[in-house]
């Protein structure tokens, strides 16, 4: 890591997108067919790597199909031990999602966004077991519900625990562009704009509250890019600063392909932006998203999303020394 002798604080490296390893290819080659929105975990109790991925398909074939629990003992070679479907979540969709060991009972949760039935929300449901292979997606609870914040939709969460709370970052509406609608008896609000990044809390991980946005998008002035999404992915601690990983996008284009960039804070609740000129990193056939960064052993782990040549998505992993 730099020191304050280099007069350099808080910098990740950069990580080489074209570079990095495969960890999961796509199920078919192609546009839309995707595997990808990966989070990890690492459990030191077990010394293994837990990564939680997406199986998505080209729309009208089915789109967030299935959704997978891997296990490593290196972070590089995953075997998946365990997968759910949308059917079991009677979903339309299903999306990004979090890993975690519970510190206070040390069971295992798996939060889990997906597009309801019926209404076509996204939402986020929770699936608990005492081991990674055994999360049964059949017996999923809802935990954070849209409407519950005056919100149309709300997936993609992050999922750490700082200080002995919980914190979830979800995708959400854009903050001021929406029109108010009723649903299920209560106002919420449906989205004109796109992606912003929004904090939920938690005391025990399962009754959520103080909704907060935290990175919006929109909020650029002239010249800037990738205002046009911002969603929180992962987030490391490199002093004095949090350093998080969002997806941007400058056009509607970029809601398949978004662009990775960092973020920084001092509080985990007020962000502010660093990549404003462009991409942090790209691939130079689309997208590199839903970057999701561990640090273990003195190094980091990048593991995202990343657009092959022929249109799929995979997941692959870079490796860089913090110095």
């Amino acid at each position: 890591m730099s020191t304050m002798a280099e007069r350099k604080l808080a910098t990740p490296p950069v990580p080489k997108p074209e570079e990095g390893k495969t960890v999961f290819e796509p199920d078919e080659t192609g546009p839309g067919n995707w595997v990808g929105a990966p989070k990890v975990v690492y459990d030191s109790k077990e010394g293994k790597f837990y990564m939680y991925h997406r199986v998505r398909k080209p729309l009208g074939q089915g789109r967030g199909v299935k959704a997978r629990i891997s296990e490593s003992k290196d972070g590089r070679s995953f075997q998946v031990i365990t997968e759910g479907t949308k059917e079991q979540l009677n979903a339309e969709s299903l999306e990004a999602g979090s890993i975690i060991r519970d510190p206070a009972t040390g069971n295992w949760r798996l939060y889990i966004s997906y597009q309801s039935k019926g209404n076509k929300s996204w939402q986020v449901g929770m699936v608990e077991s005492d081991s990674p292979d055994g999360f049964d997606f059949w017996k999923h609870r809802t935990v954070m519900l849209p409407d519950d914040y005056g919100l149309y939709s709300l997936k993609d969460p992050a999922v750490y625990v700082v200080g002995g709370q919980y914190y979830a970052y979800v995708s959400v509406d854009q903050e001021g562009r929406y029109e108010t609608v009723e649903r299920n008896g209560k106002e919420v609000r449906r989205p004109l704009g796109f992606d912003s990044s929004g904090l939920l809390t938690s005391p025990d991980g399962k009754y959520w509250r103080d909704f907060r946005y935290v990175l919006e998008s929109g909020k650029g002035v002239a010249g800037e890019r990738g205002h046009y999404k911002a969603r929180l992915n992962s987030l490391i601690w490199l002093s004095p600063l949090f350093v998080g990983f969002f997806d941007g996008g400058d056009t509607f284009y970029d809601n398949f392909e978004e662009w990775a960039g960092i973020a920084t804070s001092h509080d985990l609740e007020n962000w502010k932006r660093v990549s404003r000129d462009g991409p942090w990193v790209k691939s130079p056939h689309g997208c590199v998203r839903y970057m999701d960064a561990i640090r273990h052993e003195g190094e980091i782990y990048y593991y995202y999303e990343y657009t092959r040549e022929d249109g799929s998505h995979e997941i692959r992993l870079s490796v860089e020394g913090l110095g």
